[in-house]
């Protein structure tokens, strides 16, 4: 890895520090359903954004099928995670539907560390409701297992299905 591409995923790294930070002081000032709620909120609210953002640019299309929106995903994060999370983790297509399987997760990770899982409302469902309502697509997606509930893994399935 070049230093440009270190200092990057650092650089990364310290903003979800930042994010990891910010929950738990929301979570202690208002308590846990007021600080998942105004998470998630932030959480579709920027990546949105981001996504029109990356449509502007030309950085990205519109998806035409599952295939491309699993591209679409891929691409925010590996611009948005560092050290490649989700990116590389098995995705199984059947018709418009697409399952992805996750078995690490740095955001799970930091709130099992502090012990924060419990009540937790994981962001993951709001970054793809970004993603999607951006794409004008419905927001159609399922937590089928979930490291924050317990599980082994994360298994979501996403559904192409145009608005």
């Amino acid at each position: 890895m070049d230093n440009l591409q270190e200092q990057l995923n650092s650089a990364k790294k310290l903003w979800w520090l930042h994010d990891s930070y910010w929950h738990a002081t929301m979570v202690r000032e208002f308590g846990e359903e007021k600080a998942n709620q105004l998470n998630l909120e932030a959480n579709e609210r920027f990546f949105r954004k981001y996504t029109l953002m990356l449509l502007k640019s030309g950085a990205i299309q519109r998806p035409q099928s599952i295939e491309d929106l699993m591209q679409i995903f891929k691409k925010i994060w590996s611009t948005c995670f560092f050290d490649g999370m989700y990116v590389n983790e098995p995705v199984s297509f059947s018709g418009n539907v697409a399952t992805w399987t996750g078995h690490q997760c740095n955001a799970y990770d930091s709130l099992n560390a502090a012990k924060m899982t419990k009540g937790y409302s994981c962001g993951c469902q709001a970054i793809r409701n970004g993603v999607m309502k951006a794409l004008r697509l419905k927001p159609v997606h399922s937590i089928e297992e979930s490291l924050v509930a317990g599980d082994k893994r994360c298994v979501i399935k996403f559904i192409f299905e145009p608005k």
